[in-house]
């Protein structure tokens, strides 16, 4: 739940997650159907990936399940914008992160914008340029 301490440059408690190929091939059944890219080493080798690629929704979701942990519910996630600049693959370890860039009261309620990324285990930026507004009520 939002704190009543809000403010600029505060951090969010960072989310985290190991990224398997159970899941890239699970999840891209569920959501997109078969794609070569996300099921078949061999595929994604032949267009320059290491392995297969997680789905980049995938890794948006840890984004999205941070500030979701922070705002209370997933009602008050109002927007996020985000850029994928990194395959992620089998293995890697990605953690959400995000930081309070501007907090303002709209009405009765209170708009946090918040600057947001998620990075592998080696630091590497796997999104970036990221963008979230969350609402609670003042």
């Amino acid at each position: 739940m939002v704190k009543s301490d809000v403010r600029a440059g505060l951090e969010l408690p960072p989310v985290t997650h190991r990224v398997t190929r159970n899941n890239i091939v699970r999840y891209g059944r569920l959501v997109t159907g078969f794609n070569p890219l996300h099921d078949d080493d061999e595929f994604a080798q032949e267009l320059g990936f290491e392995k297969i690629v997680a789905h980049g929704v995938l890794h948006l979701n840890y984004i999205s399940e941070m500030l979701c942990c922070y705002a209370g519910h997933p009602n008050r996630v109002k927007k996020i914008y985000i850029d994928f600049v990194k395959a992620v693959y089998p293995g890697d370890v990605i953690t959400a992160r995000g930081v309070v860039r501007e907090v303002r009261e709209e009405g009765s309620a209170m708009r946090i914008v918040i600057d947001v990324w998620s990075e592998n285990q080696d630091g590497v930026r796997v999104t970036d340029r990221g963008t979230a507004e969350i609402e609670a009520g003042s």
